[in-house]
């Protein structure tokens, strides 16, 4: 360990006494930079100072002062470090991610299976017409009636390349979904998993998605809005191989749209999700996070227009987001003892 240390204490000053040689160059006047080019230890310039004897004399002392500094320094870089961690917004940024992911899959089940009641076996949606949603010209959705008449299951394919849909989201593979019945049918059970379906804004970022999602209808609550209890165990893969887990238990309230059918009807869609969720971020570390004002999800954006959650990485202080005050865009904000950072979600 010793030696450990005397390596890496080695290293360092090396690092520092270059960091010095160039800060020390950078002051020098553009003259003195020509004259020790021509001669770097031994230049005068014509008001008789010899420079090169001087940069010497500097260089030794400023040689001292790093040698006795470097202690203290690597108690900084140590501080540092711990801050960093300490203030990382990663976390946040990975489970707003996966809140993102599995609430568009739930509207893309929603409108497939309302769209396989209506009868229909495809479904490609168009352009600027009736129909025109989340699927885009190449999703294709398949539906198999079950001998109830009002369950069945379907596949929603958006193909083996990347295809970019309406929401300007880029779309790969499969969403399979079982269903019960109608997704306004109290009593309804709908479970979606995914063979190969990949999600994301650029064809060079896609986010490989997995796991099984469960979605129940409860029926209406007090306040005469339908409710959903969702259970999500999931997992997802970025474009770097890394690999997130997320868990989650909540409940989906339809406050806004309910009374309007149709293709276009899904448009004036507004839900507020409550509840809690656990998991790993894409660097492996462990977390939790519990909904302390609901997330408002609007099907005519594609972001969570408000909404806060606080979110506990093990061994780190608590952080809250906030995704704004309703406005349809990507940014929201990480707070962590009492500091607010800007991000923008994925």
């Amino acid at each position: 360990m010793q030696n450990y240390w005397k390596a890496s204490a080695g290293r360092f000053f090396t690092v520092v006494v270059t960091n010095i040689v160039l800060n020390t160059k950078k002051r020098m006047t553009s003259n003195l930079l020509y004259h020790a080019a021509l001669n770097p230890l031994n230049f005068t310039t014509s008001n008789g100072i010899n420079h090169g004897k001087l940069m010497k004399k500097k260089l030794f002392f400023s040689l001292l002062l790093s040698t006795l500094c470097v202690g203290s320094i690597f108690v900084s870089c140590k501080k540092d470090k711990q801050e960093d961690l300490e203030y990382d917004t990663q976390t946040s940024q990975d489970n707003a991610l996966a809140e993102g992911i599995f609430n568009d899959v739930n509207n893309i089940d929603q409108q497939a299976v309302d769209n396989g009641s209506g009868g229909l076996s495809t479904y490609r949606s168009g352009e600027n017409h009736e129909g025109a949603g989340i699927l885009s010209t190449c999703a294709q959705v398949s539906v198999t009636p079950d001998s109830t008449g009002t369950g069945g299951t379907l596949t929603v394919d958006f193909g083996s390349t990347n295809c970019l849909c309406y929401d300007l989201r880029y779309r790969r593979g499969v969403i399979n979904v079982h269903y019960s019945g109608l997704y306004r049918d109290s009593g309804t059970v709908i479970t979606t998993t995914f063979t190969d379906y990949y999600v994301g804004f650029a064809p060079a970022y896609m986010f490989h998605v997995e796991g099984t999602k469960t979605v129940t209808n409860e029926g209406h609550n007090s306040a005469g809005h339908l409710v959903y209890s969702i259970s999500v165990n999931g997992q997802i893969t970025n474009y770097n191989n890394e690999v997130m887990t997320w868990t989650s238990n909540r409940q989906r309230e339809w406050t806004e749209g309910e009374n309007t059918t149709g293709w276009s009807g899904w448009l004036d869609d507004v839900y507020v999700i409550t509840g809690s969720a656990n998991g790993t971020n894409f660097e492996g570390n462990a977390y939790t996070a519990n909904i302390t004002s609901g997330l408002e999800v609007a099907l005519d954006c594609r972001w969570i227009r408000k909404g806060i959650f606080e979110l506990t990485p093990a061994g780190k202080p608590t952080r809250t987001l906030d995704y704004g005050n309703g406005g349809c865009d990507s940014l929201a904000t990480v707070s962590v003892n009492g500091i607010s950072f800007n991000i923008v979600l994925r």
